[in-house]
This record gives structure tokens, sequence and C-alpha cells, in this order.
């Protein structure tokens, strides 16, 4: 059902594909605002870092924010990638941990 201001944008429309289309322009975007949205997406899933005093819990839930957006937007990345991101993301003070828990699975 369409709200009164989304009628008042398509009521003089003859056909549905062009109600369709400003629809979807209005709650999607244009392509350039799409591609535009992706870029900025991939670039903070490409710089994604865990921030000083921040806990693993807070980390995962702020990282898993971006690829959900990317994957809305029809980029994808697999759970390998994102293991791989999440523990390059995570400070050298973590480093001893990570090794230590990461090193034995690759040596089975």
């Amino acid at each position: 059902m369409l709200t009164k201001e989304e009628y008042t944008k398509v009521h003089n429309f003859r056909s549905a594909e062009q109600m369709w289309d400003t629809l979807a322009i209005t709650y999607e975007g244009s392509l350039e605002v799409k591609h535009n949205k992706l870029s900025l997406l991939v670039h903070n899933y490409e710089l994604f870092e865990m921030e000083e005093n921040e806990s693993i819990q807070t980390m995962f839930g702020r990282f898993q924010t971006i690829p959900n957006e990317l994957s809305f937007l029809g980029k994808t990345y697999d759970n390998f990638d994102h293991i791989d991101k999440l523990l390059r993301s995570l400070p050298k003070k973590w480093k001893p941990q990570v090794t230590a828990d990461v090193l034995p699975l690759g040596c089975t």
C-alpha cells in the first residue's frame, strides 16, 4: 500500500513500470548513487580495523553491517574473506592469541 506521498509521486503514470522505476529510484537511488554507495562500502570493508578499547562483540557487529549492505548492493565476499579481514583488523596486542588459535587449524 502506498503512502499519500508515494501516491502523489506516481498517480499520473500510465504504466506500472513507470511507477516502479520512480519508486525504486526514490528508495534505492539512481545507478550512480548505488555505485557511490558500493564504492564507499568496499573502501570501508578494506580499511576496517578494530577501534581502541572496542570489544570483539562490538567490532564484529560493526563489521557485519558492511558485508550485509554490500550484499544488498550485489557485492559479496565469502566467509574466508570475512575471517581473514577480521583477523587482520585486530590490533597487534591480539597477535599471540590469533596465532595460538589459528595456527593449529592450519596444521591439521
